[in-house]
């Protein structure tokens, strides 16, 4: 397998498992099943847990050893939802910062109402 296969395939792993953990779509299966089994629960919204066994089942259709393919998979899943959370963390922050004004409580004059 050459560094482009196996770039691929970690990345869609990655996007596998964002989808099944942080997707909106798929908020209701993940209700359901965490309604079910709290071991189910904590493996479906988890991105480290979730992309080792998305990393390891997907290895078996590209032959490539699983453990190695799960680690791979789990850590760039938990990178990922890391960065995307900061960002989302950051951006909640600056619109409340914005509609509130400066740290005073008072508006910004320059604000258009």
């Amino acid at each position: 397998m050459s560094l482009v296969e196996f770039l691929s395939f970690t990345l869609g792993c990655t996007g596998i498992t964002v989808i099944i953990v942080l997707s909106h779509l798929l908020e209701p299966a993940r209700e359901f099943i965490s309604s079910k089994s709290s071991f189910l629960n904590k493996l479906i919204n988890c991105t480290m847990c979730a992309g080792f066994w998305v990393g390891a089942t997907c290895s078996i259709w590209f032959d490539i050893n699983p453990v190695l393919a799960g680690a791979v998979s789990a850590l760039l899943s938990w990178s990922v939802s890391s960065v995307v959370e900061t960002f989302n963390t950051i951006s909640l922050y600056l619109d409340a910062y914005l509609e509130d004004g400066d740290d005073n409580g008072e508006k910004d004059e320059r604000s258009v109402e």
